[in-house]
């Protein structure tokens, strides 16, 4: 699709028939959302009112949350996926006769740990919406991922109490780079420079949890970014003029932070983007074009990644 003509075109004759049988289940999905809702807060109303007593609120208040979460998912979940059937899936395949959609499906916890981005423990790990194939010459695939660690506390009544933390969330890319690297270069936002200056990049040269630092020649490129890696001389040949700027330029396109790795033969990109990409509204219409377009435009950001960085161009053989 290479323009915004081709774009309409596809929508009126392949989209906007699902969107419209979509729409109509969409409605009747809100109807019964909203009735689902009313019988809730009624209950909850006749408990605090029964028992009149101010734990009676909190526990009204907890069941009303839990239950609410669970109505929702049982009643949504159909729909979405014949949202991303109907609607992700062909966009997919617009895209790329080469490229395979699975919604339920993500890049492996073992994928994202050999990126070596992030280095603490993950105690629970999901995603979906995956994308995979080839673009070009170039395999890749990626999809969105949440990874997170737990910490528990206890009060002063000695009660266990659990703690989940995002380590990331967002866009996680993978990408054949056509060349086997010898060593790990990792590229991450330099939160500690730009905060605290020198004295950030002595506590930069001092982080034991990561490989040696690497100083580049473009102190633009280090403003926004730190380099870590096990080969000086290879990560300063990876990391080309050219690439450091391509890289400098998608961050501030994007404006998402982003961090970067050259493992084996493969680049690995973590873009946190603090929204999901392909999910469909229940309570707007799903007959806006924008909104399709949008959802057009967020493969695009994904795919585009391959120009971004250039991989198509072979200007290195394994």
């Amino acid at each position: 699709m290479n323009s915004s003509s081709d774009f309409d075109a596809f929508y009126r004759a392949e989209l906007l028939p699902i969107l419209t049988a979509l729409e109509t289940r969409r409605r009747a999905l809100c109807r019964s959302l909203g009735l689902w809702a009313g019988v809730g807060v009624a209950l909850a109303v006749a408990a605090v009112l029964a028992f009149r007593a101010p734990a009676a609120l909190l526990v009204a208040a907890a069941a009303l949350a839990v239950g609410g979460g669970l109505v929702w998912r049982w009643t949504t979940a159909d729909f979405v996926r014949q949202f991303k059937a109907g609607v992700i899936a062909p966009l997919v395949r617009l895209y790329g006769p080469a490229l395979r959609y699975d919604a339920a499906g993500h890049v492996s916890q073992a994928r994202f740990e050999d990126s070596g981005i992030f280095r603490q423990r993950i105690d629970r790990f999901r995603g979906e919406d995956a994308v995979a194939g080839r673009v070009g010459e170039t395999a890749l695939e990626f999809s969105e991922l949440h990874a997170e660690y737990k910490t528990e506390t206890r009060d002063s009544k000695g009660r266990r109490h659990t703690h989940w933390h995002t380590i990331f969330k967002g866009l996680f890319f993978v990408a054949d780079f056509n060349k086997h690297f010898a060593g790990r270069t990792v590229v991450l936002p330099d939160v500690a420079q730009r905060a605290l200056g020198r004295l950030g990049q002595k506590l930069q040269e001092l982080n034991c949890c990561r490989d040696p630092l690497v100083k580049l020649e473009d102190p633009e490129f280090e403003k926004e970014f730190v380099v870590y890696g096990t080969d000086q001389i290879e990560a300063r040949y990876i990391l080309s003029p050219a690439l450091m700027r391509r890289l400098l330029e998608f961050k501030r396109r994007s404006g998402c932070p982003l961090a970067v790795s050259f493992v084996n033969s493969a680049v690995f990109l973590a873009i946190t983007t603090g929204r999901d990409f392909f999910e469909p509204s229940v309570f707007r219409t799903l007959l806006d074009p924008a909104r399709a377009r949008q959802y057009a435009e967020d493969l695009r950001f994904a795919l585009g990644l391959v120009d971004e960085l250039n991989l198509n161009t072979r200007i290195w053989t394994k």
